[in-house]
């Protein structure tokens, strides 16, 4: 079974919460990523990743953050999310790559949408650049109780 990568990039956690359970049966490697260097490492790790990069008030840093990643990942569908409406902020998400720019009030069925027709797009490009990667999803730590441990520090077991 070939996994899709989604990276939701953004400060909250508030995307992945809507986005990940609307997926629960989808062959989904997902990835949350608060820095710069974890989405560029998760980006690499993926033949055509899909980024959701939520830009939040220091918009110069998000879009560094995603042009970043799309340098690593040239084939990478992104899906910026601006809630603050900023025509300058969409100019400059689509001139550092950004596929598609939702302003303003974005609801998750929208992004849902999306990345369902995504999903196909993204594997047919991985295809093309000869990307298989044919792993198991990577267990949550609560999932393996041998994972959960290895993480918890010993005096609190």
């Amino acid at each position: 079974m070939v996994l899709h990568s989604v990276i939701i990039h953004e400060r909250l956690g508030r995307w992945a919460r809507q986005i990940r359970p609307r997926f629960r049966d989808w062959p989904i490697r997902w990835a949350e990523t608060r820095s710069k260097s974890d989405l560029v490492g998760a980006s690499a790790r993926s033949g055509c990743p899909i980024l959701v990069v939520e830009v939040d008030v220091r918009a110069a840093r998000s879009l560094d953050e995603l042009q970043a990643a799309i340098e690593v990942a040239p084939d990478a569908l992104s899906l910026v999310l601006e809630r603050q409406d900023r025509p300058e902020v969409v100019g400059m998400a689509r001139e550092v790559g950004a596929t598609l720019v939702m302003t303003g009030v974005v609801v998750p069925p929208e992004v849902d949408a999306t990345i369902r027709r995504w999903l196909p797009i993204a594997r047919q490009r991985a295809e093309a650049e000869g990307w298989s990667p044919v792993h198991g999803p990577e267990p949550e730590p609560w999932e393996d109780r041998d994972l959960f441990l290895a993480q918890v520090p010993p005096r609190d077991r």
